[in-house]
């Protein structure tokens, strides 16, 4: 059964460890016209289409774990977070020590005035980012569909464990060494691809997927060959049907080349 469509994860997955994308994944893709490339990233849209808009109108983009889905620059999907939840997360969440908190929106991301040199690293995850003086005053003004918790020292892991309880209906899921994305339990890129399997034909045994980390768990399970890099966090070792090596030796690549050429 042929490949129709490919999903990749990007920080850890397809980007190496100077987040830099091979050039052999652009020439992949240009190669393959007739396969979907769907780039499945925790990274905001307008970030994406910045790093991959040179290989067309026909790129996917599912930003923010799936909160959002851009196609041709529309906004196929989308899935936003009530008021309430994000007042409450600003009440419980905002002041925690040795974090930035980062409102995610269709627009632009959002985060309060710090005086620290963790802005530099934040702005190399988002294309637009508007600096506020209080986070309430975003509320309302802009589809915000994920919250990400960055943590200054890496130490993510721990913080995700101590975390308030926000509701059953919302999930607090650890991304990266320094990010803990927020986002209500149905929003996730598993979600986003079976939205595009149905919208496109496509079966889950038609689709590949790569990635490294939680936040790529139900993308892994929403597609056949799903393939964990050399690098990924165990459970995501676990769950994967396949896995490639990692993401300094073109896992990405070199498995698509496998398997559709």
């Amino acid at each position: 059964m042929a490949i129709k469509l490919i999903a990749t994860d990007l920080d850890g997955t397809l980007l190496n460890s100077e987040h830099e994308a091979p050039k052999e994944f652009f020439e992949w893709v240009k190669r393959h016209p007739e396969i979907k490339t769907v780039i499945a990233s925790g990274r905001q849209y307008q970030a994406l289409k910045k790093m991959f808009g040179g290989l067309g109108e026909d790129i996917i983009y599912c930003g923010d774990n799936g909160g959002f889905i851009f196609y041709r620059d529309e906004m196929l999907y989308s899935n936003p977070i009530h008021k309430t939840d994000l007042y409450d997360a600003i009440r419980y969440l905002g002041d925690i020590p040795n974090t930035n908190l980062v409102f995610c929106g269709a627009k632009s991301a959002y985060m309060q005035k710090t005086d620290d040199k963790s802005m530099e690293y934040i702005r190399m995850f988002f294309e637009e980012l508007r600096v506020v003086d209080d986070l309430t005053e975003v509320v309302g003004t802009d589809d915000i569909v994920k919250m990400s918790i960055f943590e200054k020292n890496g130490n993510a892991a721990s913080l995700v464990e101590c975390l308030p309880n926000l509701g059953k209906h919302i999930e607090c899921v650890l991304s990266e060494s320094h990010w803990i994305d927020i986002q209500y339990i149905t929003t996730n890129k598993g979600n986003a691809i079976r939205f595009l399997q149905k919208k496109f034909d496509i079966l889950p045994e038609e689709c590949m997927a790569f990635g490294d980390y939680l936040n790529d768990y139900f993308m892994m399970k929403a597609c056949h060959f799903s393939f964990a890099m050399a690098n990924a966090h165990p459970e995501i070792k676990e769950i994967a049907n396949f896995q490639t090596t990692n993401n300094d030796t073109m896992g990405v690549v070199s498995t698509l080349r496998v398997m559709t050429e």
